[in-house]
């Protein structure tokens, strides 16, 4: 099946597209061992230390006090949240359960953010299993639901 980086899901009522991507903020663990590890390539990467940057790159006042490295995540086309939660766990997760608990055991975090975006009816479940292999792993998750903005089609942004 074709992956990429957001999933529409039509079920019964639910009409609904998401996507992720997946943050790991540690205070010393080096971002370049994250890469290595995930085999993910970062979107971000910010070292501690590194003078801070607004997203237009220009400069803050102050340093990163922790390394953080996020990369998006690809989704198989018309998978739903938990189907995707699955296949995380089980493709890129399933070799880098050492670090990953070692950055929750050691005052960091690693966190799979989903966002997502529906005009009307959303609702999925997530079920216990998939929620504790996500434990073992030290792996939280982030729900962010944008409710009216559209599922992001070319044709919201024109209304």
């Amino acid at each position: 099946m074709p992956t990429r980086y957001r999933s529409r899901v039509t079920t019964g009522l639910n009409d609904y597209q998401f996507v992720a991507s997946l943050h790991v903020q540690h205070p010393s663990v080096d971002p370049d061992e994250v890469t290595g590890t995930l085999k993910l390539d970062p979107k971000s990467i910010k070292r501690r230390g590194e003078r801070r940057h607004r997203p237009d790159g220009g400069l803050l006042t102050g340093t990163y006090n922790e390394n953080h490295w996020s990369a998006d995540l690809e989704i198989v086309s018309g998978h739903d949240v938990s189907e995707f939660l699955e296949d995380l766990i089980d493709t890129q997760i399933s070799h880098a359960t050492n670090l990953t608990r070692q950055i929750d055991c050691t005052h960091g975090s690693v966190t799979v953010f989903i966002g997502v975006f529906a005009v009307g009816l959303c609702d999925f479940e997530i079920p216990a299993s998939t929620l504790s292999r996500l434990g073992k792993a030290g792996i939280s998750v982030r729900l962010d639901y944008y409710n009216g903005v559209g599922n992001g089609d070319k044709d919201d942004k024109a209304k």
